[in-house]
C-alpha cells in the first residue's frame, strides 16, 4: 500500500480542551482523503528540519495540509499589520521536508497553507494579505460564515493540468484564506485562478509537485467527487 506522510500541526497556545498539552495533531478530513484512495496516511508530527530526510524515506509521498500563515521572512519580506498567527519552527520543518521531498524525486501535493509553503520554499512569494495588497480583488476568498463544505466560487482554468480530466471547466470551490501566491516560483506551471486572477492550482508533472488553494479535504463532507483530487495525486505515486 501507498503510504503518504501528512505534515503534521500541533497547538501553541494553552486552551480549555487540552490546557497546556499542546498535541500535535491533523484533521481527519485529510486522512480520509488519503484513505478512500487506497493509501495509507502517516502523519508526521512537526520536528527539527534535520529530521526531514528521515521522514521522507518511510514515505512515498508528501502532504502539506493547511493551517497558519507563512511567515514572510521566508521569502524576504516583513510582516504588513494585517499578517496572522505565523509559526516559524513549522515553516522550517515543511520546507526542509519539501527539498528532502524533491531530493528522494517523491510526489508533493500542498493544500491551502500546503501550496503556499510549497512556492515559497522554490523561490516564490506570497500576498501577505489579500484584501490589503489586491486592490482589485472581486471574490471573497474567506468564505466564512459559510461552512467548509460548500463551494462558493469558480475556477478559471489556464492550462491543460492534472485535474482538468477530473473537474468541471466551470468547477465551483470553497476558500478559506487570506494569503495567496504573488510570485509564482520558477519550474511551476500555473493550472488555474479565481476569476479575479488570485490563483488557485499549479504543477510541475516533472517532478510530480501539485498544488491548490482551495479544500478537498472538506468538500469531502458534501461531495464525494472531491475524492478525485486525492486520486488523482495518489495515481501520480
Amino acid at each position: 500500500m501507498k503510504k503518504i506522510g501528512i505534515a503534521g500541526n500541533h497547538l501553541m497556545h494553552a486552551n480549555p480542551r487540552f490546557g497546556t498539552n499542546y498535541v500535535n495533531y491533523i484533521q481527519k478530513n485529510y486522512a480520509a482523503g488519503i484513505t478512500n484512495g487506497g493509501a495509507l496516511p502517516i502523519i508526521l508530527p512537526i520536528g527539527a528540519p534535520e529530521l526531514a530526510s528521515d521522514y521522507i524515506a518511510t514515505i512515498d509521498a508528501l502532504l502539506l495540509p493547511g493551517g497558519q500563515d507563512v511567515s514572510p521572512d521566508d521569502y524576504g519580506e516583513e510582516p504588513i499589520p494585517q499578517i496572522g498567527e505565523i509559526d516559524p519552527q513549522r515553516d522550517a520543518f515543511e520546507i526542509a521536508l519539501i527539498q528532502a521531498a524533491i531530493v528522494a524525486d517523491k510526489p508533493i501535493f500542498g493544500i491551502c497553507r500546503g501550496a503556499q509553503i510549497i512556492n515559497v520554499a522554490l523561490g516564490g512569494t506570497l500576498y501577505q494579505d489579500l484584501t490589503t495588497q489586491v486592490p482589485a480583488l472581486a471574490v471573497k476568498h474567506d468564505q466564512y460564515p459559510t461552512k467548509w463544505s460548500t463551494p462558493t466560487h469558480h475556477l478559471a482554468w489556464q492550462s491543460s493540468n492534472w485535474l482538468t480530466a477530473h473537474m468541471s471547466k466551470t468547477a465551483l470551490v470553497n476558500s478559506f484564506h487570506h494569503q495567496a501566491v504573488k510570485t509564482l516560483a520558477t519550474g511551476l506551471q500555473l493550472d488555474a485562478t479565481s476569476t479575479d486572477g488570485v490563483i488557485e492550482a499549479f504543477s510541475d508533472e516533472e517532478r510530480r509537485i501539485y498544488g491548490v488553494q482551495w479544500h478537498p479535504e472538506m468538500l469531502l463532507m458534501a461531495d464525494k467527487n472531491a475524492q478525485l483530487v486525492f486520486d488523482a495525486f495518489i495515481s501520480r505515486v
